[in-house]
């Protein structure tokens, strides 16, 4: 979808179905103080995502679920023009204090995360001996405490009290309602209506509720959807206070703090590595998260170019940079998923006479190009900014599987 011109810079076109139909750029612009107070919000559409995942310690690939909701789309007009306040603001106080190269996800820095793994990587192969301890919050999302987030949210805006249009949205995320999706594919006429992929509403909410779906409500005192525009910037700043502590904690004793959404990392003198977990540990049970002690990462460094530690995709040492096994395996995957595909459409245009061959055109491009934005692209730009050589040998690896795979293919 096409993004007018005179679109507000943090509109984006939604095209998904949900209780409303997408909406333009005209409605990004009408979006002020008495429109979202007036709002009448709709529930969120959840379900459930799976990742894979490399677990190195357990040497395994496991499969991890992840609660994905997502707002109408006047909702979600609303939660990023919201969000972009609040992110303009919230950078203003990184700079201010210090955390603008401390905390990188989810910011608008023209940078990726193989620019967030060389600070780190830079950091570690310029020091003789260095520790690096790599953590991972338990259910972050779902754990962040709505007392304190607003507390931050009045705190970041100077005010007693929040205006009538952040006290909606603040309640919008915090006390959210929710529709599962697979209750709604579970009644006849609204599957037919999802399968239609049309541009229509799925249904009304008095007709959901005449067909016995569930509107479910959070009566918790914590947790944030993931996956509405808002929820990335709500959760950098709930870590405000951690992240200016802990870095503050780590400078005092000659390491590096970074933090990435809820992937924290903290690199020092072995000396000084137990006392900074201690701290984090502490400080995020403070704003009543806990470490994923399995997922805590410790390694110390003096000179073995073949030890590693995985962090943003990569895996960083005082040797050449990899990208993460199950990446490569992952990227395999989708490749062969889509070359298989094209198979099974070409095949089905050879027998009816539409087509003479496979065509490979789209394939190559999709793979092989790497002005596209895809994983060659990704990967190649890795081993540029990382200086790995290592990483160029992964990319000629894959590369070759891709094009054998293709060679099939060819008449």
């Amino acid at each position: 979808m096409t993004i007018p011109m005179d679109a507000p810079k943090w509109f984006r076109p939604r095209a998904y179905m949900h209780f409303d139909v997408p909406v333009g750029a005209s409605y990004a612009r009408s979006i002020n103080h008495k429109v979202v107070s007036e709002n009448g919000w709709s529930p969120l559409i959840h379900y459930m995502k799976e990742d894979r995942r490399y677990r190195p310690l357990e040497n395994k690939t496991v499969k991890k679920p992840r609660p994905i909701m997502y707002a109408s789309h006047r909702d979600a007009c609303i939660l990023a023009s919201y969000s972009h306040k609040l992110s303009q603001k919230l950078d203003a106080v990184y700079r201010r204090v210090g955390l603008h190269e401390s905390v990188v996800a989810y910011r608008s820095l023209g940078k990726s995360n193989y620019d967030f793994a060389k600070r780190v990587q830079d950091y570690v192969k310029a020091r003789e001996t260095i520790t690096v301890m790599c953590f991972d919050v338990t259910g972050f999302f779902d754990n962040l405490d709505h007392a304190l987030l607003k507390k931050r949210l009045k705190w970041l805006f100077n005010v007693d009290e929040l205006s009538d249009d952040w006290y909606k949205v603040l309640r919008h995320v915090t006390k959210y309602r929710f529709v599962n999706l697979d209750d709604l594919k579970n009644v006849p006429h609204i599957k037919t209506r999802l399968d239609a992929r049309k541009r229509q509403p799925i249904a009304s909410i008095p007709e959901i509720k005449a067909a016995g779906v569930l509107v479910n409500k959070n009566k918790k005192q914590k947790g944030i959807p993931q996956g509405t525009p808002i929820s990335a910037s709500l959760s950098n700043l709930y870590m405000i206070d951690f992240d200016l502590e802990i870095l503050a904690e780590t400078l005092s004793r000659g390491g590096l703090y970074q933090r990435y959404s809820d992937d924290i990392l903290i690199a020092c003198p072995p000396s000084k590595a137990e006392e900074l977990e201690a701290l984090v540990k502490s400080r995020l049970g403070t704003n009543g998260l806990e470490l994923q002690a399995k997922k805590t990462e410790r390694k110390t460094f003096s000179g073995q170019r073949t030890l590693s530690f995985q962090y943003l995709g990569y895996q960083l040492g005082q040797g050449d940079a990899l990208i993460r096994p199950g990446s490569l395996s992952r990227q395999w995957r989708t490749a062969r998923r889509v070359i298989a595909k094209a198979e099974r459409v070409g095949k089905r245009a050879i027998s009816k006479g539409a087509a003479d061959r496979v065509y490979l055109r789209k394939l190559h491009n999709k793979f092989n190009n790497v002005l596209s934005r895809n994983f060659i692209s990704y990967a190649n730009k890795s081993g540029d900014t990382l200086a790995s050589k290592a990483i160029k040998k992964q990319l000629k690896k894959m590369r070759k599987h891709i094009s054998d795979e293709m060679k099939r293919l060819k008449p």
